[in-house]
């Protein structure tokens, strides 16, 4: 355990030593959720409701989305694909510690960084917009699917970088995989503003868990099929951790390091 905290606390030390780099990164979110959050704060002018969600349950949600989204998908993977590439991930097989375990923690470090930077940037949103939100009211099914949330995008993130097993070109996929990701997953708009069977067919992937559901529950809005959800959630989390550990083995059998 104190091995993991170490690399947590490394991970956070790696962003005050690249301040800048970092800071331009949080103003490009800062400008996507301004954007995502200005649109809809138009789409309301002189209309109380889109669909059957009013302006403070749009705004709110939109704000909050982003700043679950710091939480959820702050991730340090990326760097997996190219350490595949170049053969340097071989010194991490070297170590002993759990590969898995270790990109957790450096991912938990990432979020703890990114989640405290979005909070002042929603605080900052949400005064120069005036913007009438919902007070959070989080629950304890709220943290269980943030968990759940977390895991599921932990290891969909793994599962990305682990292309570089095969092909180098590993960025595309990726990008538009990651695009996808952010519209099926309700980071711009609640899922069920879409027609009811689109809607069920969502509910039947992994996405709702990274930020529809664990953002209705914060701005205390329950869906109506809890128990399900609760159940999806936990075979999703399950079912990709022995896919992502089947595809790293398989990937480990398969993969010549290539100067190694």
């Amino acid at each position: 355990m104190r091995s993991y905290i170490q690399i947590i606390k490394t991970t956070v030390r790696e962003y005050a030593a690249y301040r800048f780099n970092f800071l331009l990164w949080r103003f490009r979110m800062l400008l996507n959720t301004a954007l995502i959050f200005f649109l809809w704060f138009s789409i309301y002018e002189g209309r109380s409701l889109f669909g059957s969600v009013n302006k403070a349950e749009m705004l709110s949600y939109i704000l909050f989305s982003s700043f679950l989204s710091a939480f959820v998908m702050g991730t340090r993977t990326p760097e997996i694909a190219s350490d595949i590439n170049n053969g340097s991930i071989i010194n991490m097989l070297l170590r002993p510690i759990s590969f898995f375990g270790f990109y957790f923690a450096k991912d938990l470090g990432d979020k703890l960084v990114n989640v405290s930077f979005s909070f002042v940037e929603i605080l900052f949103l949400a005064y120069a917009f005036h913007a009438p939100l919902l007070v959070p009211q989080p629950s304890l099914l709220f943290f269980y699917f943030l968990i759940c949330g977390v895991i599921i995008s932990f290891y969909i993130n793994m599962l990305l970088s682990f292309i570089g097993f095969w092909t180098t070109e590993v960025w595309a996929p990726r990008f538009l995989f990651t695009m996808l990701v952010f519209f099926v997953s309700g980071t711009y708009f609640p899922l069920n503003l879409l027609p009811t069977t689109i809607y069920q067919l969502l509910l039947l992937t992994p996405f709702p868990y990274l930020y529809f559901i664990p953002t209705n529950l914060f701005i205390h809005k329950p869906d109506n099929f809890l128990v399900p959800q609760m159940v999806g959630a936990l075979v999703w989390t399950v079912a990709l951790h022995f896919i992502a550990r089947f595809v790293w083995r398989t990937g480990n059998k398969n993969f010549s390091f290539w100067g190694r």
